[in-house]
C-alpha cells in the first residue's frame, strides 16, 4: 500500500519498519484507517518531508514531519479541519473505524514539526496457537 502513496506523493519519503506481526481484524476497514492516515500523513507534509511507520509489538506508529495540527484534540470531530482542503470527515472516520474495531487511537502533533498518530493493536493481535497435533 505504501508504494500508491510514494507515487502519490512522490516529494514525500516513505520509511517502513515492521516485525512480522499477523493481525486479525477486519481487513477492509483496517485498509480504509491505514490509507486515511498515509493520505494524510502525505498531503499535509512538506517538501522532501518524511513519514516513519512503526509496527513493533502492538504499537503501530505513523510520523510525519508535516505541518503538524494546531488543535489536535478536535480532529476527530466530524468536519473539523484547519485547511481549506477536504471536507473534515476523514479522521472522523478513522476514529469511528478504531472503535468499532477496539484499537485506541492517539495523535500528537506540533505546529510546523509534524504529527505523530499511534494505533494500539492488542485487541487485534493474532494469537500463536499452542494446539500440538499429537499422533497418540
Amino acid at each position: 500500500r505504501v508504494s500508491y502513496f510514494e507515487i502519490l506523493y512522490p516529494d514525500v519519503h516513505y520509511k517502513i519498519s515492521v516485525d512480522h506481526t499477523m493481525l486479525m481484524t477486519n481487513k477492509d476497514a483496517f485498509t480504509r484507517i491505514i490509507d486515511n492516515l498515509l493520505s494524510n500523513a502525505g498531503k499535509y507534509n512538506i517538501a522532501n518531508g518524511n513519514v516513519h511507520i512503526v509496527l513493533q509489538g502492538s504499537s503501530l506508529t505513523i510520523h510525519d514531519t508535516g505541518k503538524g495540527i494546531k488543535r489536535p484534540s478536535k480532529v476527530f470531530d466530524r468536519y473539523y479541519k484547519e485547511q481549506d482542503r477536504g471536507i473534515g470527515i476523514g479522521l472522523h472516520i478513522v476514529k469511528k473505524l478504531c472503535d468499532e474495531l477496539h484499537i485506541p487511537i492517539h495523535i500528537q502533533s506540533k505546529e510546523n514539526e509534524g504529527t505523530k498518530i499511534g494505533l494500539t493493536v492488542s485487541s487485534v493481535l493474532s494469537k500463536k496457537e499452542d494446539n500440538i497435533n499429537d499422533d497418540t
